[in-house]
């Protein structure tokens, strides 16, 4: 089964945007087929850790602060994210992939990254992620049908 997670924190601006990207492109998602499922798992992590079982492939949709311009998407293999766990690549205390890789350390997967701007007490996004949200929505969807046909 693949499993997209759409992780951050809507009341803090820019770093809800994985859930505002896959609560978007949700319905696109699901249309892809049978075995695909999408979580909106914001900041419960443990709730995320417990709907990934061991065959899975996940999907995380995340904020990231690598100092680029806003609105510019990434993605990493989860074995790559190591490398970032004691780096600051998301505001959260914890992060879902920190967290996968330390109990779960034989999930594949990906984390698709959402350059942010700013996180800020707010229900709004930035003007400039607010502005890139088709842009984004569709470089996201991309490249999840792309791991969908792995």
């Amino acid at each position: 089964m693949i499993k997209v997670f759409g992780i951050g924190n809507i009341l803090l601006a820019d770093d809800g945007i994985g859930v505002y990207i896959v609560e978007n492109i949700k319905n696109e998602i699901l249309d892809l087929g049978k075995n695909i499922e999408v979580i909106i798992g914001e900041t419960d992590y443990l709730y995320c850790l417990n709907e990934i079982e061991k065959d899975d492939l996940v999907i995380i949709v995340d904020s990231t602060y690598f100092n680029e311009k806003p609105g510019n998407v990434s993605c990493f293999k989860l074995q790559e994210c190591d490398k970032f766990i004691s780096d600051n690549i998301s505001l959260h205390e914890e992060n879902l992939f920190q967290i996968l890789r330390k109990e779960k350390p034989y999930i594949k997967g990906y984390l698709i990254g959402i350059e942010i701007e700013k996180v800020d007490y707010s229900l709004n996004l930035s003007e400039k992620l607010y502005n890139k949200l088709e842009y984004i929505c569709k470089e996201v969807l991309d490249m999840i049908k792309k791991y969908y046909r792995k």
